[in-house]
C-alpha cells in the first residue's frame, strides 16, 4: 500500500514523442490533510471512513488468503496428478514388457524382441524429450 509512479516514453524517427504518466495511490486512508477538511465539513464521517478502511482492509486479507488457498490447491492437485501419471506409466511399461516376454515365450521370438526393444527406445525417447520442454 504505497504510492506508485510510472512514466512511459515512446519517440519515433521524424521526432514525435509520447508520455504517458500513471501514478496510483493504493492507501486505504486519504491524506491527513483531505480527513481534516473532511472532519470539518462533518463530525460523523472520520468513523464512517474509519469503518469503511477497517471493511477494506479485512477484504483484502481474505481475498489474498483465498488465492493463497487456490493456489496450495492447485498445487496439491498437479502434484498427485504427476503422480498418478508416473504410476501409470509405469504399469504400462510392465505391461508393454509383459506382452513381450508372452510372445517370446509362445514361440514368437523376433516379435516379441521388437515389442520389448521398441517399448525400451519408447521410454527412453519419452524421458529425452520431456527434459527439452
Amino acid at each position: 500500500m504505497a504510492k506508485k509512479a510510472e512514466q512511459n516514453t515512446l519517440s519515433d524517427h521524424r521526432g514525435l514523442t509520447f508520455e504517458q504518466r500513471t501514478v496510483v495511490d493504493d492507501n486505504l486512508l486519504p491524506p491527513a490533510e483531505e480527513l481534516a477538511k473532511l472532519n470539518d465539513i462533518s463530525k460523523e464521517i472520520l468513523p464512517w471512513i474509519m469503518s469503511r478502511t477497517e471493511k477494506e482492509q479485512d477484504a483484502r486479507i481474505s481475498f489474498n488468503e483465498n488465492r493463497m488457498r487456490l493456489s496450495e490447491k492447485d498445487l496439491n492437485f498437479a502434484h498427485r496428478y504427476n503422480m498418478i501419471a508416473l504410476i501409470m506409466a509405469f504399469v504400462i511399461v510392465i505391461l508393454f514388457l509383459a506382452a513381450s516376454f508372452y510372445l517370446i515365450i509362445s514361440g514368437k521370438e523376433v516379435l516379441g524382441t521388437l515389442f520389448a526393444g521398441g517399448t525400451i527406445v519408447g521410454i527412453i525417447s519419452y524421458f529425452l524429450n520431456s527434459k527439452k520442454k
